[in-house]
């Protein structure tokens, strides 16, 4: 169980000391974390739920453990080079990674290097903006395409869609999961949904695209287990915004689930 008390002061102690009981110092050769937060250089400007603000991870990881190699990463950011190493982007050198889990979130990788960005906020894609004024977001902005295209925005859309509709999603609590299911069996106002989702999500990655022009998108997170109908509807709403040379973008599902930031770090150490 994670302590995060006082300001998560002990988290890092804990995750070192139990290390040390598991390895003796000769047969570690590196560590790698994924915060949940922005991070550069192994500094972690701010993790809310850690309660971690201003905080050199990696200088105080090397206090407990000297002589290995540490590296210090978003915890998506992490996911996109598991992806890498042995998940849905092992052919590709430049990509985007995009999760569709509780929220939306993201990691870019350009010719083989992850992009991080000046203050370490690089693919952070939950936060892009697909409708002036619209839904508030925990982050404080309006808009964001994590209200529209996460298992929560989905609901929240469905919820909407479905009121004086006759639909299957009036009979059972919905979740994206129901939305999906029900759209794969031709109920409507699911089918709607869907389509509304995923339009939201392609003017957001059309955009991208612009600005970066990545070989593929990596699609992965809970709602991603959608499979195969997900991914056509996306692609298929992601070409008709395409400007031309972004036409040859390739769509794949991730392939390692929560796995994938355990198989980033380790990738990054290496």
């Amino acid at each position: 169980k994670t302590d995060a008390s006082e300001n998560g002061k002990y988290i890092i102690k804990e995750i070192c000391d139990f290390i040390k009981s598991k390895l003796g110092d000769d047969e570690l050769y590196g560590i790698g974390f994924g915060v949940p937060g922005p991070v550069r250089g192994g500094f972690v400007f701010v993790a809310p739920n850690l309660g971690w603000r201003n905080y050199d991870v990696k200088e105080e990881v090397l206090s407990y453990f000297p002589n290995i190699k540490v590296y210090v990463g978003n915890d998506a950011n992490m996911a996109a080079l598991g992806e890498k190493a042995h998940g849905g982007a092992k052919e590709y050198d430049s990509y985007v990674f995009v999760t569709l889990g509780t929220g939306v979130g993201g990691g870019v990788v350009l010719d083989g290097k992850l992009l991080e960005g000046a203050f370490g906020g690089a693919g952070e894609i939950g936060h892009s903006n697909v409708e002036e004024g619209g839904r508030l977001c925990s982050c404080g902005l309006r808009g964001c395409i994590e209200r529209y295209s996460s298992a929560t925005g989905i609901v929240e859309t469905a919820n909407i869609m479905r009121q004086g509709k006759t639909t299957l999603l009036n009979d059972r609590p919905v979740t994206a999961k129901l939305v999906f299911d029900l759209a794969k069996e031709n109920d409507q106002v699911a089918i709607d949904v869907v389509d509304y989702s995923m339009e939201k999500l392609a003017i957001t990655l059309s955009q991208i695209s612009t600005v970066l022009n990545p070989e593929a998108f990596i699609i992965g997170g809970g709602v991603s287990n959608a499979g195969k109908y997900l991914l056509d509807i996306l692609e298929k709403k992601f070409m008709e915004k395409a400007f031309t040379p972004q036409k040859n973008t390739k769509f794949n599902l991730a392939t390692l689930g929560n796995d994938a930031g355990i198989y980033g770090c380790a990738y990054s150490v290496k």
